[in-house]
């Protein structure tokens, strides 16, 4: 017994980045999958929605430890804990599937952010290096859960594996080595409150839609438009507080959440529309394949380019927008830009930290700027979609995804979206690089 404890005690922290992957990824799969088969799609909807929410506005949500980075790893485990025990729930009454949305996406969008942070700061020399899970490791452990989601239809074993990941991150996290933090003086009581408002708004639209009242679904996207609203306007001013750095820079942080939205849900809704889910699950691979061995591409490329570097990137970021439009060469695009968006992603971290001297939140505030650059980026995407079909044809379109059943009659609006997002890309990189070309490089020599 003392032997397992010994080993478990050395080998758990290795997996730590496997558990931030693993906190990051999964669930998306997880509330995706609780859509499915339903005919009432606002209401099995919520879970995803409500997980989609707090985990891109989670770390704005505690921006107050953003300069504690181990407070936030462990409120995203405290939250992932919680919302994946009560997800276990959900089979005896859905409104725990709700509920487990909070805590999954709290995870989702603190601890990988933390873990980010602790890298960057072993990276500057500020904190000691540990031994790391082997890249192909990582891969396989990640394929491993993807394929027990697959196989096991039941809600109640998917969040039972997550709630063991989670337990498991604790366990990982707990053996790295860490300092105590003094608690932060002053907290912003608003930005919790903001929290409370987004849960209600979900809740009262639950209410409205399962018990057949209008006035409290009314009420839900009166408080969901509001919360919006408030965080957008909340985005755009909370780098006032950070210290400053050269606004080249923080266009080239943008770009990530540019890029994200292939990936994310654009891949999610409309690939699952027109092909099946089923085929949408190879999106996770080509990001898993980018996400472990995308570096390596990166470094060959410009290794081998005689350009420089951010022209190389951003040539590589246009040709993988390109191979989208094509099914075959579809999940070749989606490598391409994830590999790509997420090298220049380490880069202008490196940079921030060259310019400003604080190691202490760069890639904390990295994440602050793609969430801005996301939320425009999913503005230009379901607006083109309502602009080409409507708000029936989008009804019809979200309602075939919910029963898994491909919609080809859309399948002209989809593309001509897919259109539209690719253009903002190609638009958005062109504009990088004028404004750009005349600026030092933010890439390391």
């Amino acid at each position: 017994m003392t032997v397992i404890r010994e080993v478990v005690s050395k080998e758990l922290p290795k997996l730590a980045g496997v558990f931030s992957l693993l906190l990051n990824l999964m669930p998306f799969l997880i509330y995706v999958a609780l859509i499915q088969g339903h005919h009432e799609l606002l209401t099995a909807a919520l879970p995803f929605a409500i997980y989609y929410g707090f985990r891109r506005a989670g770390l704005l949500l505690f921006r107050d430890f953003e300069y504690d980075y181990q407070r936030l790893a462990w409120l995203g485990i405290g939250s992932g804990v919680c919302g994946y025990a009560l997800g276990m729930l959900g089979v005896i009454n859905p409104v725990f599937f709700d509920l487990s949305g909070v805590g999954a996406g709290l995870a989702s969008a603190l601890f990988p952010v933390a873990v980010s942070q602790r890298n960057r700061l072993v990276k500057n020399g500020l904190l000691p290096k540990l031994p790391q899970c082997q890249p192909l490791i990582q891969f396989v452990i990640v394929l491993a859960f993807l394929g027990c989601l697959l196989l096991v239809k039941n809600p109640l074993v998917h969040f039972g594996l997550i709630l063991l990941v989670s337990l498991g991150a604790a366990g990982a996290y707990w053996k790295l080595p860490h300092s105590i933090h003094p608690f932060p003086v002053r907290l912003h009581w608003y930005n919790y409150f903001l929290a409370l408002i987004l849960l209600a708004a979900m809740l009262l639209l639950r209410l409205g839609r399962s018990m057949g009242i209008g006035q409290p679904a009314q009420w839900g996207l009166g408080l969901l438009l509001t919360f919006i609203i408030v965080i957008a306007l909340g985005l755009l001013f909370n780098h006032q507080h950070l210290l400053s750095y050269p606004h080249n820079l923080r266009a080239w942080i943008l770009l990530y959440g540019v890029c994200g939205q292939y990936w994310t849900l654009y891949s999610t809704i409309f690939i699952g529309v027109i092909y099946g889910v089923q085929l949408y699950y190879w999106t996770i691979v080509a990001y898993l394949l980018a996400f472990i061995f995308g570096a390596r591409l990166v470094n060959e490329v410009t290794r081998i380019s005689r350009a420089a570097p951010e022209r190389t990137a951003l040539v590589m970021l246009t040709l993988g927008i390109v191979l989208t439009f094509w099914l075959p060469t579809y999940f070749i695009g989606i490598f391409i830009i994830r590999s790509f968006a997420g090298g220049i992603r380490k880069q202008t971290i490196g940079a921030y930290e060259r310019a400003t001297r604080n190691y202490t939140i760069s890639s904390i505030v990295n994440n602050y700027y793609s969430m801005i650059s996301g939320v425009l980026s999913q503005l230009v995407m379901w607006g083109g979609l309502f602009l080409s079909v409507g708000l029936k044809g989008m009804n019809h379109i979200l309602g075939a995804f919910s029963l898994h059943q491909p919609d080809m009659q859309n399948g002209s609006a989809i593309t001509l979206t897919h259109l539209v997002l690719a253009v903002y890309m190609i638009l958005y990189l062109m504009w990088l690089l004028l404004r750009t070309r005349k600026q030092s490089s933010i890439f390391e020599s």
